[in-house]
């Protein structure tokens, strides 16, 4: 509840007896006063800030009032100037000035109260509003949740700090943009159409709702919102606030759980798959090789029996890599530098690397997470393994390390670039889903792989193209595991 600040008023007046008289009155009426004879005295009052009202008498001579009421507003900003004069020309000068209201000799004790009653209580009134504003502000900048208010044509007029920290925007630099640009299409031109559709027809299809949709960073990186907006309706206007969630966290753990479920499915089956299939592959493989001892003479058909003998050993490690795929994926984190996993990762594939005169470059500070190093030596082997495989030159291979903060928490960033001829849109699209291969031979159960320790670490994977060089693989992992 707001506490009536004490009523201060001061009078400038030359005229002793003038003066003096103002003041009983006012003290009958409990005003606390200060006087001053001159201007220059009125300004070196001391706690001047704190004066709601002043009473200057055009009498007072030693500054013109062109220079007094300015120097009142700038030491007094919030008090209100009652310009006492004997003339309607110089009250209205003073008006011009930034007066509040006038009185013209000689003063009339009942309208001088009345003013200071009307005056004091509007003040009352604006100090209370803006104490209003202040704890909205604090509640708003506060909040876990963005807030951000549009116009009528989605240019945004506020952006709380939890907004900033979504969306990669200071306040400044978001104030005045369309909010479309903060989402991709087609959310972008649905949301333009939807509030031109409400301004034309009045009818609400997204106002006083919530939903999900996908929003936009700076860097152009995208992330799963739950938006609900709201209408405000002012005197002359409308605005719109909408509340913004990142649900990235939510979506992670339902993915997760879908993940789940669908793996002890393939597990279950391949456990039946491979304890059956088994007993029919060692019986083949024993009768191919009677039959190789018997046509060892004959070339031709050695060479079909040692393609079938291929075959079944692809047909084996395919079940293994699915067997393994649906596994459970049990992280057991310790303090790691992931750099030191990359180099291990690298020598491993020295046999992948031999007569290619490959090379690995790293840029950026060496980071620390806690992590499961056998976990991420198999992330970054496999990663590793189809960069020197997609390219056809001399492979380089840069790994750019840096800090970054994932889902509100610190986290590590690692991209992975080759000078290869870069993804499609489509292996962009499907690199981490189950058997998706460019390659000849593979099982394309690598990347996906990979994909599962990356999610089962908190973090996140990404493919793409940075041109001029190849393909991009981002890892960001979170500092710490929960």
């Amino acid at each position: 509840m707001h506490t009536p600040q004490p009523r201060r008023i001061l009078i400038v007046d030359g005229d002793t007896k003038a003066r003096d008289v103002v003041r009983k009155i006012l003290e009958q009426d409990h005003y606390f006063v200060a006087t001053a004879a001159t201007a220059t005295e009125a300004l070196e009052k001391t706690r001047l800030e704190k004066i709601s009202v002043v009473i200057l008498d055009q009498d007072v001579s030693d500054l013109s009032i062109e220079q007094l009421i300015p120097g009142i507003q700038s030491l007094a900003p919030e008090a209100a100037v009652i310009y006492v004069s004997d003339s309607v020309d110089g009250a209205v000068a003073a008006m011009r000035l930034g007066a509040a209201n006038y009185l013209l000799k000689p003063i009339n004790p009942g309208v001088l109260l009345a003013d200071l009653v009307s005056i004091v209580e509007h003040q009352r009134a604006k100090s209370e509003l803006r104490d209003q504003y202040v704890r909205m502000q604090a509640v708003v900048n506060s909040a876990v949740e963005g807030i951000i208010t549009i116009d009528e044509t989605g240019v945004i007029e506020s952006f709380n700090p939890a907004a900033e920290n979504m969306f990669g925007y200071t306040a400044d630099e978001a104030i005045g943009k369309n909010i479309s640009e903060m989402m991709p299409d087609p959310y972008s031109s649905e949301h333009h159409l939807y509030l031109s559709n409400f301004r034309r027809t009045g009818i609400r299809k997204i106002i006083g709702t919530g939903r999900e949709v996908v929003a936009q960073r700076q860097d152009g990186s995208t992330f799963p919102i739950h938006l609900s907006v709201s209408e405000v309706q002012l005197e002359d206007r409308r605005l719109f606030t909408g509340m913004v969630r990142d649900i990235t966290a939510i979506k992670q753990a339902e993915e997760r759980l879908l993940q789940s479920e669908r793996l002890a499915g393939i597990g279950q089956a391949m456990a039946a798959l491979a304890h059956e299939s088994r007993n029919a592959l060692q019986r083949s493989q024993a009768g191919l090789e009677m039959l190789e001892r018997r046509i060892k003479n004959q070339p031709e058909a050695t060479k079909l029996i040692k393609r079938i003998q291929r075959a079944q050993d692809d047909l084996h490690q395919l079940y293994e890599d699915v067997r393994e795929y649906a596994a459970p994926i049990r992280v057991n984190p310790e303090h790691t530098a992931i750099s030191d996993i990359v180099r291990h990762a690298w020598h491993d594939l020295a046999l992948a690397r031999e007569g290619r005169n490959a090379a690995l470059t790293e840029t950026g500070d060496d980071p620390y997470c806690q992590g499961d190093k056998f976990g991420l030596r198999l992330v970054f082997r496999n990663i590793l393994e189809n960069a020197i495989a997609a390219t056809t030159e001399e492979p380089r291979i840069k790994v750019e390390y840096g800090e970054t903060d994932f889902v509100g928490q610190p986290a590590v960033r690692i991209c992975i670039c080759d000078n290869g001829p870069g993804l499609t849109a489509d292996a962009q699209q499907q690199i981490f889903h189950e058997f998706y291969t460019t390659k000849t031979r593979g099982t394309g159960l690598g990347m996906a792989i990979c994909k599962r320790i990356i999610v089962a670490h908190g973090g996140l994977i990404e493919a793409s193209n940075r041109p001029p060089s190849g393909a991009c693989i981002t890892i960001i992992l979170p500092r710490s595991q929960s």
